[in-house]
């Protein structure tokens, strides 16, 4: 059995109103796949936790149900482990609400699924269940405490169950509790301290002396499996019935299936079982793989030999053996030095075998979705999840071994359909700078051929200088116009906010980069004057400024802590008066703002994290709606607004999906823009669109690029 594979050693704790049975919660279950299982769902094993809220009553023939149901679908349903899951969580939803119906009270259900394949693991959460991931020293939560703050509604209450997905690398000795929402109060040092020794059994005596009085979970450690010739020699545990009485006080002693006892092994299946004959040839992969291993333990034989004969013993006669003889501390060296070297390529070897295994696992997966993906043509919504898969599979495959020709034109066919789907523009990125690594840059702002950016990390302004073709920068360095701490007209430079191009404005002088600083100075400069530092009033008032505009000179600041945009009225050169309020009649909630923009029809745009684009007029409120996006933003991070006559658009960068959208002012679709290698864009923090000559100049993570626009 390839070493990635994993077993699974299952524990139950089940606790009603204070008092621990000793059989497990009816709504648990842990199966490895029937004899016949749909194309894909041979080597999965499921683990499942159905749990009530502690106010809620069913007899376990309730769970029971439910439980077949899930089990029967999930390993009835070929493809994907995600749209498995998926199908077999819906059909416990229905028959949830089949359930409901006849109730004045219905059923709410919350579950916990974890599906084990090798080494990878996918969960999918509804409800408050909970799944705790304890590796080593560290615990996560999933969901994660601040998904947790928006829980997902219970099954059987609408026909569209909601679902959270997730996929996890396990290893040996890691543990994984699915629980109801009994156990989130506990820290993580409580569940570290439950699984110390390493046994389930003692882990579940730790849980039960600090659980509610109504908890349900399921305690699973992931091991190695042992050899086959070990694993013989262990006697088979005793069956529920055999170990315990049936409890007649509770009606769920008395109903409950059987299910598997605390510590019980679940085998995982074995690839490639009952496929070939001993003398039928393996593939050349597992081949070299046996030889290799063959091969390794004559090293190790020959090494062990060696050892003996070196290491004081007994007193021989034979000549031949007196040679070996060295000195005693001689003899302890090289002892230690052969194993060392013994243990050091056991571990490469396996290291290597255990690689090849899941690559070529992750690859067959890869091309089985992508089969299914093909078989669902034109149909984008069964086509879709197919190819999004294929690409996951793909990836983590690229991170084992450098992928193949063959491999990339796999993913590269998944990319096609799934950019014909989201109308895609596939762009080549030219990088232009690298900026020190944790920086975070906003802008850019480009001024003929000056280009701006800020790095709000460590709260420097610079310069760029371009050349005459906008594509290459003439400056080796970057040039620092000012930063945190510097002294600008004898005022104290704070941390910078954000920047605008300001033609005209309360300023002294104009065609002026102005900056907003936290400390309320407004900064400007451009290269044929110095920088210079203005104190703005009021600016104590401020709460959370993330964002400033420029219209009909006056100067406007997104104040998301103060849900107010403050407007400074330009007077001569100076912004001498205090900030006038926008908003007076509603105010609206920007706690999500990040980023503005005015038209030179004084329309304020605000973008707000979840990609909602809001239109105020003199503080009264529109939405923008998107026509023809091909996907919702998902999380939104920069705003730019060209405003050339030829070009009235809006970009709006998406890092959730790893895009940039170009939209008319309208809302209507223009452009969806992507790198060609699908992971730039994922960090997106800032866009500027130039029309001569035309191209778009990006900020991601700490780097500068640049690309033509098509």
């Amino acid at each position: 059995m390839p070493t990635s594979e994993l077993e699974a050693l299952v524990g139950h704790l089940f606790i009603v109103e204070g008092r621990s049975i000793s059989a497990a919660s009816p709504g648990a279950i842990a199966t490895a796949p029937p004899r016949r299982a749909a194309r894909g769902r041979d080597y999965d094993t499921l683990f499942a936790l159905i749990s009530l809220s502690a106010e809620q009553r069913q007899p376990a023939s309730f769970y029971e149900q439910l439980t077949s149901q899930l089990s029967q679908k999930y390993f009835s349903t070929s493809g994907s482990v995600t749209a498995a899951l998926r199908e077999a969580v819906a059909a416990v939803n229905d028959k949830l609400l089949a359930h409901n119906a006849q109730l004045t009270e219905p059923s709410q259900v919350g579950m916990a699924c974890a599906i084990l394949r090798d080494q990878e693991l996918i969960l999918a959460l509804t409800g408050p269940s909970r799944c705790f991931l304890i590796r080593g020293d560290r615990v996560e939560r999933l969901p994660d405490d601040e998904e947790l703050g928006e829980p997902l509604r219970l099954l059987g209450i609408d026909s569209e169950p909601e679902l959270r997905l997730y996929r996890r690398e396990v290893s040996d000795e890691d543990f994984l509790i699915l629980a109801d929402g009994s156990l989130n109060r506990l820290k993580d040092a409580a569940f570290r301290q439950a699984v110390e020794t390493g046994e389930v059994e003692t882990a579940l005596n730790n849980l039960r002396g600090v659980a509610s009085e109504f908890t349900s979970a399921q305690i699973i450690k992931f091991v190695t499996p042992l050899p086959e010739d070990e694993a013989a020699e262990i006697p088979s545990p005793q069956s529920p019935a055999a170990s315990s009485p049936p409890d007649p006080d509770h009606e769920f002693s008395e109903q409950a299936p059987a299910t598997i006892p605390p510590g019980v092994k679940i085998p995982m299946p074995m690839k490639g079982m009952g496929e070939r004959g001993e003398k039928q040839d393996l593939p050349p992969l597992r081949k070299l793989g046996r030889d290799t291993a063959i091969g390794l333990a004559s090293v190790v034989d020959g090494a062990q030999v060696l050892a003996e004969k070196m290491l004081p013993g007994e007193e021989t006669t034979n000549p031949l053996e007196d040679r070996f003889q060295l000195s005693i501390a001689m003899q302890i060296g090289v002892a230690l030095a052969v194993a060392v070297l013994v243990a050091l390529m056991t571990a490469i070897v396996y290291q290597w075998r255990g690689q090849t295994s899941q690559y070529a696992q992750l690859i067959r997966q890869a091309q089985s979705e992508i089969e299914q993906a093909r078989a669902g043509g034109n149909d984008q919504a069964v086509a879709r999840p197919h190819w999004e898969d294929a690409i996951h599979l793909l990836d983590q495959a690229s991170q084992i071994r450098p992928p193949s020709t063959e491999i990339i034109a796999l993913r590269n066919e998944s990319l096609a359909a799934l950019d014909s789907y989201d109308h895609v523009t596939r762009v080549n990125l030219v990088i232009l700078r690298e900026y020190q690594s944790g920086s975070s840059l906003r802008g850019p702002i480009v001024q003929g051929l000056n280009l701006y950016v800020i790095d709000t990390t460590a709260d420097v302004l610079y310069r760029e200088d371009l050349d005459e073709s906008s594509t290459t920068l003439v400056n080796r360095e970057p040039q620092v116009i000012t930063q945190r701490s510097n002294l600008v007209s004898s005022q104290v430079v704070g941390g910078l906010i954000d920047l605008v191009w300001m033609e005209e404005g309360g300023v002294s002088q104009r065609n002026v980069l102005a900056v907003l600083t936290s400390n309320g100075l407004l900064l400007t400069y451009s290269p044929s004057w110095s920088a210079t530092a203005t104190i703005l009033p009021g600016f104590e008032a401020w709460r959370d400024p993330r964002a400033i505009a420029v219209y009909n000179r006056d100067l406007y600041i997104l104040d998301a802590g103060a849900n107010e945009i403050w407007r400074y009225q330009a007077k001569d050169n100076a912004y001498s008066s205090l900030p006038q309020r926008y908003f007076t009649d509603t105010i609206p909630q920007l706690g999500d703002a990040i980023d503005m923009e005015i038209d030179t029809n004084g329309n304020v745009y605000i973008l707000r994290s979840n990609g909602q684009l809001s239109k105020y007029f003199f503080g009264r409120e529109s939405i923008l709606s998107f026509e023809g996006i091909p996907q919702p933003i998902s999380r939104a991070s920069a705003l730019s607004l060209n405003l050339s006559l030829f070009d009235r658009t809006f970009l709006i960068a998406d890092v959730g999906g790893g895009q940039l959208y170009s939209t008319a002012v309208t809302g209507t679709f223009l452009a969806n823009y992507k790198d060609s290698s699908n992971t730039i864009f994922y960090n997106l923090s800032g866009a500027f669109s130039q029309n001569n000559p035309p191209m778009i100049y990006v900020t991601a993570s700490n780097r500068l690029f640049y690309f033509s626009r098509p």
